[in-house]
Parts: C-alpha cells; structure tokens; sequence
C-alpha cells in the first residue's frame, strides 16, 4: 500500500488504510509509539503505563476483604526479618 505525507500543522501525516490498521491489530483511538529506526519509521502498540491509583479503582470492592486465612496471620509477630 501506498500513501502521501502530507502537511498537517507544523507537523506531517499520512492516513493508514483500514485494511493495514486491521492486519496490524490496531484499532481506532489506540496510544502508539513512533520509533525512527535506520531510514524507516516504525508504528508500533504503546505499552499501558499503570498507575497505583489507578488499578486499585479497577479493582473489585471483594479484593480488599480480608478471609479468615488473612485474618489468621495478619497479627502474627515476626518470625524472620520481615519487619527490617
């Protein structure tokens, strides 16, 4: 497939055809990385960065309930280095 960059703003562009988007695995709205690497630019999925905040609001309400298993050791004294 071939396409044109093209003005855009102070910046270039080009549009990715639908079939090349798909075969990709891309989809519309997705965060990508631009590389430039030895003469070609390379597109590629963004790694998710996670925040803390973040995944403990994703987090069912039931994850945070403690059993009868946690409950047996949460009060336990130390037995090796774990309080250093």
């Amino acid at each position: 497939m071939r396409t044109n960059i093209r003005k855009w703003g102070n910046s270039a562009g080009t549009v990715i055809p639908a079939r090349a988007l798909a075969k990709a695995g891309f989809s519309l709205g997705d965060t990508v990385e631009i590389i430039a690497v030895d003469g070609q630019i390379v597109i590629k999925q963004a790694t998710p960065k996670y925040n803390l905040d973040d995944l403990l609001a994703s987090s069912p309400r039931k994850a945070f309930e403690l059993d009868d298993e946690d409950r047996a050791w949460l009060y336990d004294e130390s037995v090796g280095k774990e309080a250093d």
